[in-house]
């Protein structure tokens, strides 16, 4: 591969799904953040997070894919579902080649509205999606609570994840963020293993609280959570992380500001990851 080589890019249709993978990990090898996906994650986030392969793009030179962006859209919004160029084609502009040509399959596909998140500390992938014109609106942290949960300080009890849905959109305070919105539940709805729910029962209207949870191999992640207060949220994940087999929490991208970050924190779970998340209005 020579350094003077044309750079082209064509849609991530060009690439099968364990191409793509082995892509993701070399766009990504050094990262902040270890990432390591197989054909089935990739396969995973295309059918809950609605990545478009036609939208998205791959960036080759010599033949050789170097970098991706992945688009997902809904209606007349898009998210940024992954960008990243190959350790020996970095610093040399084909991140920003990509999210231009990204953010013009966008604006064909008649988006109106463009998010991501980037890594606290990446200030360099912060500073071009700036230069692109993308607005920082919230900070995010992802949170892993592998410590025994206490019992719950409030009475806890399972639900039906179908009749907590509407509870947690009356009660959302802001909108929830891509891989955790109602458009992702509704994929992993159908999915095994079944979406599972659990709500607050007691009478004060301070403690109420539902969220919505999956797991799988011992882990549980929660989808939504809608709380109150501190403590309604404290309980709601105290029965999710007590459930019988989960050894480990994990909640994705949550408002630093959510009640469920508090108790979280009182907790001795420990943030993993924080992230900005972005947007731009095409």
């Amino acid at each position: 591969m020579t350094a003077t080589a044309p750079i082209t890019l064509t849609p991530a249709t060009e690439l099968a799904l364990p191409a793509l993978a082995d892509l993701f990990n070399r766009a990504y090898e050094g990262y902040e953040v270890p990432l390591h996906v197989d054909e089935g994650a990739v396969a995973f986030m295309y059918e809950a997070f609605d990545l478009s392969p036609e939208r998205s793009r791959i960036a080759w030179r010599d033949d050789r894919p170097i970098g991706l962006a992945m688009l997902a859209v809904r209606g007349t919004r898009a998210w940024v579902g992954g960008m990243g160029v190959a350790a020996e084609a970095r610093r040399a502009g084909v991140g920003e080649q990509l999210m231009r040509a990204l953010l013009d399959s966008a604006r064909e596909a008649g988006v109106k509205r463009v998010q991501l998140e980037v890594l606290e500390p990446n200030a360099r992938a912060r500073l071009l999606y700036e230069k692109l014109g993308f607005r920082t609106f919230r900070r995010l942290e992802v949170w892993q609570w592998d410590a025994p949960a206490s019992g719950p300080a409030v009475p806890v009890e399972a639900c039906d994840p179908r009749a907590a849905r509407p509870r947690i959109a009356a009660a959302r305070r802001a909108p929830e963020p891509w891989q955790r919105e109602d458009a992702t539940v509704d994929r992993l709805d159908v999915s095994t293993p079944a979406l599972r729910a659990v709500r607050t029962s007691g009478s004060d209207a301070g403690d109420a609280g539902v969220a919505i949870y999956r797991v799988t191999d011992g882990r549980a992640s929660v989808l939504q959570l809608a709380a109150a207060s501190e403590r309604a949220a404290g309980a709601l994940l105290d029965a999710i992380r007590g459930r019988a087999g989960v050894t480990v929490l994990r909640y994705l991208n949550v408002p630093d500001d959510d009640p469920a970050v508090a108790a979280l924190r009182s907790r001795g779970a420990a943030p993993t990851a924080a992230q900005f998340e972005m947007a731009l209005e095409l």
